[in-house]
């Protein structure tokens, strides 16, 4: 049984897709489930964990943000809180499932290549070809979770329509999903020198699809990314400056292939209607962003207003809500003693990070992404933005430079093998 929870976990993504698509045919959410599992992984992990001060700070904070609900005098409804406990407590349980030593080499990561990829390739398929039954699936969930007149409604439906969602009707899951793959084949291929056609294959789509998805945030930071990669791989003089030089070429060959499909397939008015509103769009440029201070700082205080009680789930029941920037957001709900501990978990994971740079490549890109979104996204809380990743992440920073003097062996050790499981096997004998 706790082999089959642990798998549950370690394939996390394959659950994620399956139950995505299983929406688009009509079968019912049972993503209930799967929080049921990580919560049964996360109290088998956390005895195993050999506790920091760091642990420490994160169960506080996980403790005031689940208690906050009691600070206020005139509750907010108690689904709110249902909601902020399911959106935002049960990602942080991944912290700890990092820190456990079941998942401390970097298998949770490789396990999302593949899913992603098939949700990718699906995703292409349903965004070139356009099937009736995706469409109308697509289609019916923005309307209904819209309550707007007839003719917002429409040009937001044909805005939403245009952007590359896969079995996921909004464009924010695969729009993250692509710049993590991006990211992580990007490592295995440059940093690590150690890869397979599957990772370049990944290279490859990730880049394709993460421009067809237009999430602009994600868009930025992979070209930073790359940039930054390639002065990395200079200065480091790595050995597989050639490979970088080759993703480059791919990365050339996909942009002029996104031209070309935009100019010879698509007219010229529907381009300059989606870039009108991928500019334009009210709500995402970042003037209204900040503009969200000026009409939630009065419900700014020390202790906060709540768990949930801003969340996406707000808005779906028509309260107030706060749903496109969690510098806003966390404040708003956990108050300044939620929003400090949080950003200093963070930024002592970001220093950390820094000083095992190589073997903690991924995680720090990641985090570094999350904080910057984080202007324009709830990327705490909202599901498809992937929360419990950028927790996983914190907790496998700190985890891995817990052990930094180990690292160097079981680097080596994964590279002569070439099997997770075997290097962690090893890696196991080895502390014994």
């Amino acid at each position: 049984m706790e082999k089959f929870l642990l798998n549950i976990v370690k394939h996390y993504y394959w659950f994620l897709v399956a139950i995505a698509a299983s929406l688009v045919f009509g079968a019912k959410d049972v993503s209930s489930a799967l929080i049921v599992a990580v919560v049964l992984v996360f109290a088998m992990c956390f005895s195993s964990i050999k506790w920091k001060r760091i642990d420490t700070v994160v169960f506080i904070f996980l403790i005031y943000s689940l208690i906050t609900y009691f600070f206020v005098d005139n509750a907010y409804p108690l689904r709110l809180y249902y909601l902020g406990v399911r959106a935002e407590i049960v990602p942080v349980l991944f912290y700890y499932i990092a820190r456990s030593e079941k998942f401390k080499s970097d298998e949770f990561f490789e396990n999302f290549k593949a899913p992603l990829f098939f949700a990718m390739v699906c995703g292409a398929y349903f965004y070139f070809f356009q099937p009736s039954f995706y469409t109308t699936y697509k289609a019916s969930v923005i309307w209904d979770n819209f309550s707007s007149d007839v003719g917002s409604l429409s040009g937001h439906l044909l805005y939403e329509l245009t952007r590359f969602s896969s079995f996921w009707p909004h464009s924010y899951f695969m729009g993250y999903s692509s710049l993590f793959l991006f990211m992580f084949a990007s490592k295995k291929i440059v940093v690590d020198n150690c890869y397979k056609k599957f990772d370049l294959a990944c290279f490859a789509l990730s880049f394709f699809c993460l421009f067809f998805a237009q999430q602009r945030v994600s868009i930025v930071f992979c070209l930073l990314f790359f940039f930054a990669l390639t002065v990395y791989s200079t200065i480091k003089r790595l050995p597989s400056m050639k490979l970088l030089y080759f993703l480059w070429f791919i990365a050339i060959v996909f942009g002029i292939g996104i031209v070309f499909i935009v100019m010879n397939y698509l007219s010229v008015d529907f381009v300059e209607y989606v870039l009108n509103r991928t500019v334009n769009y009210n709500g995402n440029i970042v003037s209204d962003r900040f503009s969200l201070f000026d009409k939630f700082i009065e419900k700014l205080s020390f202790l906060g207003s709540g768990l949930g009680c801003y969340g996406h789930g707000a808005a779906e029941m028509g309260y107030p809500s706060i749903p496109d920037s969690d510098y806003v957001r966390v404040p708003a709900e956990l108050g300044i003693v939620g929003f400090v501990p949080l950003m200093g978990i963070c930024l002592y994971s970001l220093i950390c990070g820094a000083k095992i740079f190589k073997y903690a490549f991924f995680e720090v890109c990641t985090l570094c992404f999350c904080l910057v979104a984080m202007i324009g996204a709830a990327v705490w809380e909202l599901g498809t933005l992937q929360p419990f990743l950028y927790w996983f992440c914190i907790g496998h920073i700190v985890s891995k430079y817990s052990r930094r003097d180990k690292l160097e062996m079981e680097y080596n050790a994964y590279f002569k093998t070439g099997d997770i499981e075997a290097d962690l096997e090893e890696s196991e004998v080895n502390d014994k």
